[in-house]
């Protein structure tokens, strides 16, 4: 991951930077401000094996793909989180407000108007991984995907976490990749293939959206499978079913995340003067006998132990 912003470079200084580090992630091109204001563009932006992520805020400007910059017949798919703009590719214009997505191609020439500051998340994926997935792919290029297509909000969900979660596995990585060309598929295929991508994608993102909501809300004593259903809109059979995939049940990941968390309590300096009860109740945890049971079967020591042990260290 590489995060970016035109601010670390003088006005003079500010394209060029701009040009090499997002052509590295998304896609070659060329670019001029609009209006009077400095040019200004900020972005975490990924490299994974297969898949460019750029998640940015960027200011009015004139972006232009020509020929001379085509390297790949990779897609880009960009969902324009905030503002607007207006796309050329392949004799289409579509013009996209907030929450609009579309279907771009490096491999033809593109000019894009950016009027307003916008927050756009751009992927950048390989046309023979969608290919494979998609029927009629060409049919899907620039044109306008509404913001009330089914799966976008599992689609920037699952972006989201992709980029807060340390894909240091190998296997792990990979997955992820496959679950974000499965989500995209999903948002421009029908019939059979969408029911496909639905299975393997949505149900990923469904998924990591629960492990997600445990994690948030693990230091509540009353969580329980009905809240976290009611919350994300399905049933409890579902969230058990989905948990069921992970190889754990939904007692044990709420378990780990608050055993997780009064570890982290009992070694943090300014929980040092509270009670080890006071740090259990914090973590979620409404019986200290059983949270006492339970941390020293996860850890091999009592939380005096290990409080202790980050006292002696210091």
């Amino acid at each position: 991951m590489l995060r970016f912003s035109t601010d670390n470079f003088s006005e003079d200084k500010r394209i060029d930077a701009y040009r090499e580090i997002y052509s590295r992630t998304i896609v070659r091109h060329d670019v001029e401000p609009l209006g009077d204001q400095p040019f200004r563009f900020e972005a975490d932006l990924y490299s994974l094996p297969g898949l460019g992520l750029a998640s940015s805020l960027i200011s009015p400007c004139h972006r232009w793909h020509t020929a001379g910059h085509i390297d790949s017949d990779d897609l880009i798919l960009g969902v324009g989180l905030s503002g607007e703009c207006v796309v050329h590719q392949r004799g289409r214009e579509a013009v996209l407000g907030q929450g609009e997505t579309m279907l771009t191609s490096a491999a033809h020439p593109i000019d894009v108007i950016i009027g307003t500051t916008s927050r756009p998340i751009s992927l950048r994926l390989p046309r023979a991984i969608l290919e494979a997935r998609i029927a009629d792919l060409d049919a899907c290029i620039a044109r306008r995907i509404p913001s009330n297509i089914k799966g976008l909000p599992l689609l920037i969900s699952y972006v989201d976490a992709v980029r807060f979660t340390e894909l240091t596995n190998p296997a792990l990585c990979d997955l992820a990749v496959s679950h974000v060309y499965d989500l995209v598929a999903l948002l421009l295929t029908k019939g059979d293939a969408r029911h496909l991508a639905q299975q393997r994608g949505a149900r990923a993102a469904r998924r990591d959206a629960i492990l997600r909501t445990i994690e948030r809300r693990s230091g509540d004593p009353g969580l329980s499978v009905l809240t976290v259903a009611l919350l994300l809109g399905v049933t409890p059979r579902y969230v058990h079913l989905l948990l069921e995939e992970t190889g754990k049940s939904f007692t044990h990941h709420v378990l780990e995340r608050r055993l997780e968390k009064a570890a982290t309590l009992l070694r943090d300096p300014g929980w040092r003067q509270r009670k080890i009860a006071d740090i259990a109740a914090e973590a979620g945890f409404a019986d200290l006998s059983y949270f006492n049971r339970a941390f020293r079967r996860r850890f091999g020591a009592t939380p005096s132990d290990i409080r202790a042990t980050t006292v002696r260290n210091g």
